[in-house]
């Protein structure tokens, strides 16, 4: 599956395709909780609603840029 294949899924199917792929990383910002998954060959970012915790949105990428955000909370132990 391609990040253009999933976006073209239903809600369910996008949730259920992103349960198959590995979590990564989590984010939060003003208004939701954001996780981050690989999926495939591509990046999905589920965005919650900070108050009723139900998905609200799905971006699909690629690019290794929009992982950015996720880094800035990244702890490397030496």
């Amino acid at each position: 599956m391609t990040s253009d294949d999933f976006k073209a899924l239903t809600y369910t199917e996008k949730t259920e395709a992103v349960l198959t792929g590995t979590y990564l990383a989590d984010r939060s910002n003003k208004h939701c909780d954001i996780k981050l998954y690989n999926v495939d060959n591509f990046y999905v970012e589920v965005f919650f609603d900070c108050r009723s915790q139900l998905i609200i949105h799905f971006r699909a990428f690629k690019p290794t840029l929009f992982i950015l955000p996720y880094l800035e909370n990244l702890k490397i132990a030496v």
